[in-house]
């Protein structure tokens, strides 16, 4: 499927997860004297792919060029969230999330749906998630692919400019993928020999951008 699809197919899938009807949001005013809230958002990222930690080859075997298996990767991520009121414990929420990375060795995607708990302190918006969702990798130079469920705890800071516009000015996810034991021939990790191996992934990404308020 190409990217442009897929990310029409998470819009409406946002759309549909994050859109209250009326008489929630009437519950939501009536239980703290606020009502519902959506924002959407857009971020720049880096990503750590942890390619040291996905092959786990023998001791001592070599690597000639490990390093465009393991070097940071730029991705672009976009998202939206619906808050309910507030709490004394925070504002909760329902968040959606779809992240693209390249990278010399891979393309990652992942789309990701969870919780998260939003505070306020003077300016800033500190938040914590937590998503799960379906994650994919294209192997470039290859025909391969792998997919697995991706489970993300994570967090942030937003800095509130005004009602509408904030600053994400940082937010950190740290993602574990489980791809399944895998046949990897010769030479498909650079200067690797052939294995069969239990794939697993522990990437993070760094990101920030800006978050706008629809309602």
């Amino acid at each position: 499927m190409r990217l442009h699809s897929k990310v029409l197919a998470f819009a409406f899938v946002v759309a549909g997860a994050l859109l209250p009807n009326v008489s929630q949001a009437q519950v939501v005013q009536a239980l703290k004297g606020g009502g519902g809230q959506i924002n959407v958002y857009g971020l720049y990222s880096l990503v750590n792919p942890d390619g040291k930690s996905t092959f786990d080859y023998p001791q001592g075997t070599h690597f000639t060029n490990y390093g465009n298996a393991t070097s940071w990767n730029q991705a672009i991520a976009m998202g939206a969230d619906f808050r309910l009121g507030r709490f004394a414990f925070g504002q909760p929420a329902i968040g959606a999330r779809l992240t693209y990375s390249y990278g010399p060795f891979a393309n990652e995607s992942t789309y990701m749906f969870g919780p998260e708990v939003h505070y306020m302190w003077r300016k800033l918006r500190p938040y914590g998630d937590f998503f799960i969702g379906k994650g994919n990798i294209d192997y470039k130079g290859t025909s391969f692919k792998d997919d697995s469920i991706v489970y993300e705890p994570g967090g942030g800071v937003d800095y509130h400019i005004n009602r509408r516009w904030s600053v994400r000015l940082i937010d950190f996810q740290y993602q574990f993928w489980n791809l399944s034991t895998h046949f990897y021939p010769a030479g498909f990790v650079p200067g690797a020999p052939a294995q069969y191996v239990d794939t697993t992934l522990k990437p993070y990404t760094i990101s920030f951008g800006v978050l706008f308020r629809v309602k």
